[in-house]
């Protein structure tokens, strides 16, 4: 009867031991969940231009194969930085997730922008729009 007893003993001993791993690795998981990645934020893009006084157009994707054309006329009363939005390696299709354009002043005036899309098998779309510029150099959508 003596052994049954010692069996018993290291039974309930390698159970308790078992639960506190059980609840020391959820404790771990929790914390590492929580606070294992606080450095891998995104970083906030920095700009070569002030972001408060640009227009931010915001163009759609182009798939596999086309191509998007950018026009300002007259020229000179903007210039534009665009930032293409890319489709992760792994994903098929579309050629890019679409581009911020932001449109920064150079002088003051109205310039109308085009868009031209062009596809390989169809005809190409256009979009067009007009911005105002005003002397403090604010780039505007004109209505």
């Amino acid at each position: 009867m003596l052994k049954n007893k010692s069996k018993g003993s290291v039974y309930l001993k390698m159970k308790k031991l078992l639960k506190i791993g059980v609840v020391v690795l959820m404790a771990s998981s929790l914390f590492a969940s929580l606070f294992g990645c606080i450095n891998k934020t995104p970083q906030k893009q920095d700009y070569p231009f002030d972001t408060a006084k640009a227009y931010c157009y915001r163009r759609s994707g182009v798939i596999s194969g086309g191509n998007c054309r950018l026009t300002a006329e007259p020229q000179g009363i903007v210039t534009y930085y665009s930032y293409v939005k890319y489709p992760p390696e792994n994903e098929c299709g579309m050629k890019d997730k679409g581009a911020d354009i932001f449109f920064v002043g150079l002088k003051e005036g109205k310039v109308k922008i085009t868009l031209e899309y062009m596809y390989p098998t169809t005809e190409s779309d256009f979009e067009e729009f007009t911005l105002s510029v005003d002397s403090a150099l604010n780039v505007t959508l004109s209505e």
